[in-house]
């Protein structure tokens, strides 16, 4: 039912599940992801990504008996975002795992639409990001999560791989695999789909019965990231393997990169709202808050 180009195979149904779950597994317990007993907060979009790491865990909690909830954040992005909602609500009813709902309205007081309506820049991911990962953290850390799951595939994060290098961040770059300091009020975060590519995910969510959601984001057209996956999927066209073998790399420096930034690292609170930052002020403080036209 599939063809990977990359290990020139095909496999049917049957292998292709049994080796997406392997890999899972092995990349969930090869990065030391959880522990026994704790609780694990997944981020979920209800995209195919999201939808399938939840399926994942639940299916990786028979062994390792660990607690399971998930989140959802609606960003308030017209219609685009209605869908993804509903998918999410139905995967967690389905798989019987608690769901919890925030939205940016409620949270930060002004959905993404408007605040892009108020910016005279078009930034849109990057203030989505920003907002993101702060209320992401903020409602994990209520609900008493040890770690946050997210669903980034291989093609995620080779890209980001790339991306951090090609605007010299190789601090950023350090920090994608684990924290560099640890702080009581950061969750830290977990990857188990980084090894499985995007095409991938796909099938075996079709396999699984999984809905695969086909409306991408409007503002994607903006995103920095758009352009590297453009030149990254043909690089994996002409040179199958070419994502493994940058996120391989990656791997392979992750312990050097650690050792040389992890020194100079710290993570303060934010003197203007508490949450953990890298210096005086959070992102969400000093470019979001004036947006929202607060002091």
């Amino acid at each position: 039912m599939i063809f990977l180009p990359y290990a020139k195979r095909h496999l049917c149904d049957l292998h292709f599940s049994r080796m997406f779950e392997r890999r899972v597994k092995k990349t969930f317990r090869e990065r030391a992801m959880a522990k026994k007993g704790e609780k694990v907060v997944v981020s979920l979009s209800g995209g195919k990504d999201s939808s399938v790491l939840l399926y994942s865990l639940k299916l990786l909690q028979q062994d390792l008996p660990m607690e399971l909830a998930a989140l959802t954040v609606d960003e308030g992005i017209g219609r685009y975002r209605s869908a993804g909602v509903e998918n999410a609500k139905r995967e967690c009813e389905r798989l019987g795992i608690e769901h919890h709902m925030v939205s940016f309205q409620d949270e930060i007081g002004s959905s993404l639409d408007a605040i892009m309506e108020k910016s005279s820049v078009n930034t849109p991911c990057s203030y989505c990001g920003i907002i993101r990962r702060y209320i992401i953290n903020r409602q994990a850390r209520r609900l008493g999560a040890d770690r946050l799951a997210v669903g980034h595939n291989l093609d995620d994060t080779a890209q980001t791989i790339l991306m951090n290098i090609m605007r010299n961040e190789p601090q950023r770059l350090a920090r994608l695999g684990r924290p560099l300091v640890d702080h009581s009020m950061l969750v830290p975060r977990m990857r188990p789909l980084m090894r499985s590519p995007e095409n991938e995910i796909v099938a075996y969510a079709k396999l699984k019965g999984i809905v695969v959601l086909e409306k991408s984001c409007p503002y994607q057209q903006f995103a920095y990231r758009r352009r590297v996956r453009g030149m990254l999927e043909s690089m994996e066209n002409e040179h199958p393997g070419t994502k493994f073998k940058i996120l391989n790399s990656f791997l392979e420096m992750e312990e050097m990169l650690h050792r040389s930034y992890s020194g100079d690292a710290t993570i303060d609170e934010c003197r203007e709202c508490g949450e953990p930052c890298s210096h005086g002020i959070c992102k969400f403080c000093s470019l979001i808050t004036p947006l929202l036209g607060k002091s």
